[in-house]
């Protein structure tokens, strides 16, 4: 059975510091997921997969596309958490409940987003490995 995974916000009763730091580490995963993507792409035009397999060219060109949706992704998140990164240094400005359920509200919307966006890029890296390991060429 396979676990549900869902996003679930412990952001109500961190401390600044402690929001700063989780939005350093998504960005830090996300610089990895670049490093990550930029081997798979050297990876999928290697010489390196069975001949004549079934729409070999035409998988790789699908996985080559899924990456660079990715990247695209990354390249839209790393300045939404730079930004609200800022913003976080600023929250100390805010003293009254409805701008700080408004700060939480945002911090969790950024974080599920994140979350997701992990989520399908563990789930698409994990189809393409698979794949992959099919049609490598074994030396036996």
């Amino acid at each position: 059975m396979e676990t549900i995974h869902s996003y679930k916000s412990f952001n109500e009763k961190k401390s600044i510091e402690e929001l700063k730091y989780n939005m350093l580490q998504y960005r830090i995963r996300l610089e990895e997921i670049i490093l990550e993507n930029n081997f798979y792409k050297n990876l999928l035009v290697a010489s390196i997969y069975k001949s004549n397999t079934i729409n070999l060219f035409e998988n790789l060109e699908q996985f080559k596309r899924n990456l660079n949706k990715i990247e695209t992704a990354v390249s839209e998140l790393v300045p939404e958490i730079n930004s609200h990164s800022h913003s976080i240094t600023n929250k100390t400005e805010c003293d009254d409940l409805f701008c700080d359920n408004f700060f939480i509200k945002t911090h969790d919307d950024l974080e599920e987003k994140i979350y997701q966006f992990f989520l399908k890029s563990r789930a698409f890296k994990r189809q393409m490995l698979q794949y992959l390991e099919s049609v490598l060429k074994k030396n036996n």
